[in-house]
């Protein structure tokens, strides 16, 4: 059975009732709802009543507080799984079925979670997959999520908020774990300093909040934090290995950083003021930009020269920026733009396996490149080429040929470089193979297929080790410094 524990104290009633019906309207046949009434309230117990759910348990108290509330409630619950429902929440009808059908084939899961919606279509969050160590930077798991009874540590009362990122910390460092299902799951009312999803969360307490919650787990307070709009997945990267924080905007809530590292800054009209506000905030010490491979391939063929001028104009005084290679350099020079050449850091987190035993090329070719492929694949019959698509993994390739205009890196290929792997490419990096693009068709194909010949059993214990240490966080600490 699931069980839905609801603390209501002055809610809008209107929500409430809505609230119980969704539950009452859901696919699930096997919960209950057990509301606690933090303080008594008649007409919200006659609404409670009249929508007639099955297993109901009402409860009333004297008003201490939503997290007593919850404990308490907790206490009356007869289900094997844990659900605290907040009283403005309305669910989705699939949505719990699907939870405990996720429970059942998967017993190693301690608690499901997705993303919610808020009502009158004010946006919503969407949360993401599950990590421990993101989790330790910022809460990204709303408490209405369903979890295994024996996990719950009860919700900690003398915290004055925050308690779902306290709960979900907690019940991580007993080793559970959490599973990331997409989508949303409920939709809810949009947070005010009045209603249970912002009271107590305001900006003027959220330093003292965020503070407690990092004493009781021992978690530092960093000054660094890394963000990416673009490359989310390569911002996360970078802050586990510079042991600094990851968030998508750090500056949504008041913070302590003085240093906010960007991995991304597009310059499109319609992105370049969300990337520019991300350094919109008082006492940084530090703004640095590592341009990555498409925000060079935007600079050159898409923003206008006038943009451009007065871009370079603000950050080259304001930020501390790096490109990956010299081809990259020459490009944002031209347009104005003051960098430095330096990799960004990077551990390798795959396993370095051997080679394939028959030939495997990954492809990451820009549209001016698709032409070659058909002579590519006649010339090289015993080879097979699979496109760059987010499934695709580093281990099934023996290399990648990897050729666009801008002839700067690409993420893929810094990950073939670390792993172990071969490149055929129109970027000269030390290691890559090298492949003049600018001269006549014919003699360029014979090229091609010779370097990849070449390459494709090429031993790469050199390139390896050169690359490891070129992406060693020593050169940023020391501009961190």
């Amino acid at each position: 059975m699931l069980s839905f524990i609801i603390p209501v104290h002055n809610p809008d009633y209107a929500v409430f009732k809505r609230c119980l019906k969704s539950l009452k309207d859901q696919s699930l046949r096997d919960w209950e709802a057990v509301i606690v009434f933090d303080g008594y309230d008649e007409q919200a117990k006659i609404i409670a009543e009249t929508v007639q759910i099955k297993n109901l348990t009402i409860i009333d108290k004297n008003h201490e507080g939503v997290q007593q509330a919850r404990n308490y409630g907790a206490k009356h619950a007869k289900g094997e799984y844990l659900c605290f429902w907040d009283c403005d929440c309305l669910i989705e009808p699939e949505a719990s079925g699907v939870w405990i059908d996720t429970f059942k084939k998967q017993p190693d899961i301690g608690f499901i979670y997705s993303g919610y919606k808020f009502l009158d279509e004010k946006g919503a969050i969407s949360s993401e997959p599950f990590d421990p160590w993101l989790l330790n930077c910022g809460n990204y798991i709303s408490t209405c999520f369903p979890m295994r009874k024996e996990l719950f540590p009860g919700f900690d009362e003398a915290l004055k908020s925050l308690h779902d990122w306290d709960l979900w910390l907690t019940i991580v460092k007993r080793g559970g774990k959490g599973m990331f299902i997409p989508g949303f799951a409920f939709s809810t009312a949009y947070p005010t300093p009045e209603n249970i999803s912002g009271k107590n969360c305001t900006a003027d307490v959220w330093l003292d909040r965020v503070k407690a919650v990092k004493i009781k787990h021992g978690i530092p307070d960093r000054k660094v934090c890394v963000s990416s709009l673009g490359y989310k997945h390569e911002g996360i990267k970078l802050a586990k290995t510079l042991n600094a924080d990851y968030k998508d905007v750090p500056n949504y809530k008041p913070n302590t950083y003085d240093t906010i590292i960007q991995v991304g800054f597009s310059l499109h009209p319609n992105h370049v003021i969300q990337h520019a506000g991300i350094f919109n905030q008082p006492n940084l010490r530090k703004k640095i930009i590592f341009w990555t491979h498409g925000d060079v391939c935007e600079i050159n063929n898409f923003i206008a020269h006038k943009a451009l001028t007065m871009y370079a104009e603000r950050l080259n005084v304001q930020c501390v920026m790096f490109v990956e290679d010299l081809s990259a350099k020459k490009v944002m020079e031209s347009a104005g733009f003051i960098v430095k050449v330096m990799q960004m850091p990077l551990v390798n987190t795959d396993e370095i396996s051997k080679l394939p035993d028959s030939p495997r090329i990954l492809v990451d070719i820009t549209e001016e490149y698709r032409q070659v492929m058909a002579c590519l694949e006649h010339s090289l019959p015993d080879m097979k080429f699979d496109f760059m698509t987010s499934d695709k993994q580093i281990k099934d390739y023996s290399a990648i040929l990897a050729l666009n205009t801008e002839q700067t890196m690409s993420f893929p290929v810094k990950r073939m470089l670390v792993t172990g792997r071969n490149v055929i490419s129109n970027i000269q990096s030390p290691f890559c193979g090298f492949v003049n693009d600018r001269q006549e068709v014919g003699k360029y194909i014979t090229s091609l297929v010779n370097e990849i010949r070449k390459r494709v059993r090429k031993d790469t214990t050199q390139s390896t080790k050169y690359w490891a240490d070129e992406h060693k966080t020593d050169k940023l600490m020391e501009v961190l410094k």
